[in-house]
């Protein structure tokens, strides 16, 4: 098997880890927000079901958010981990290549 036969999808990788990356970060930032849309809300016409309804999404979807973004850090790690792997890989590879093209002249 040629090494040209090989295709690691480098540019794939890094681009999953940046969209973990930023959706963890969307998680981490998800209560501040919430809080700004509740304030955004106030209470229209001295009424405050719809914040009261927001705060209550919030709070159910808290424990939820945080169970997900656990589970987040864990594909980050495998995702960062075989980038790094298959990095490591494709420059060995190259240096490979590269000796053995050196020694048949």
């Amino acid at each position: 098997m040629a090494y040209d036969d090989i295709d690691i999808p480098m540019r794939s990788m890094e681009d999953l880890e940046k969209a973990v990356k930023d959706t963890i970060d969307e998680f981490e930032n998800a209560t501040h927000n919430s809080e700004a849309l509740e304030s955004a809300i106030g209470s229209p016409l001295d009424r405050s079901g719809l914040r009261s309804q927001a705060q209550r999404f919030e709070e159910a979807w808290d424990d939820k958010r945080d169970t997900l973004k656990e589970h987040l850090v864990d594909l980050l790690d495998r995702v960062s981990g075989t980038r790094e792997k298959w990095a490591e890989l494709d420059a060995e590879l190259a240096k490979a290549v590269d000796t053995s093209d050196g020694n048949d002249g």
